[in-house]
């Protein structure tokens, strides 16, 4: 059976195929085809990664064990996890974004690192982001999952989610019209 890789979970992959959608076990998959809208490997994503923290414990006061990994995350692209002074990328992520877009979630999260959990995404932060060369940007614009909600309200105007809490789905409002938003899955909407 022949298929693709739409989501990637801790244990097993989502592939979509002709007949349908299937969970499969990671040990079962084998790689026919690879897809070229990424432009680097996860093995190169984690040599730049690398590089980039050696660079940054040396030069810009990044503590010595901070560490790389990759995770599963459906709509973010990075990480910076204190607790276990790690930076995380999403795979799902480095394989559909560009080699620039990757560096600078790199360093976008470094700085995080250097500046401390307290200054989110303020003006510290920033101006150590810029300092080390991200462009300082908070989100990215890869779309690398596809949402799972869309919503829309009266005015035409339209959200998409991968996650939908109670709250937002009983109560959301339009900021534009005031309206309730419809939620709707996202397939039957795209």
């Amino acid at each position: 059976m022949a298929g693709t890789v739409a989501s990637l979970k801790r244990r097993q992959a989502l592939v979509h195929t002709d007949q349908g959608r299937w969970n499969v076990l990671y040990s079962l998959l084998e790689l026919v085809e690879r897809s070229t809208v990424g432009e680097c490997s996860l093995a190169e994503t984690e040599a730049l990664a690398n590089d980039l923290i050696k660079r940054h414990k040396a030069d810009s006061g990044l503590a010595k064990d901070w560490r790389f990994g990759f995770d599963l995350a459906p709509s973010r692209a990075g990480a910076c996890k204190y607790g276990e002074r790690r930076i995380d990328l999403s795979v799902s992520f480095c394989l559909s974004a560009s080699r620039t877009d990757i560096i600078d979630t790199i360093l976008h999260e470094i700085a995080h690192a250097i500046v401390g959990k307290a200054h989110n995404h303020d003006a510290v932060w920033a101006t150590k982001a810029l300092e080390i060369g991200c462009t300082g940007e908070r989100t990215h614009a890869v779309r690398h999952t596809a949402p799972r909600w869309a919503g829309e309200c009266g005015c035409g105007q339209r959200w998409l989610r991968q996650r939908l809490s109670r709250k937002v789905a009983n109560g959301a409002r339009c900021p534009r019209c005031k309206g309730g938003i419809d939620w709707q899955p996202y397939s039957a909407v795209s």
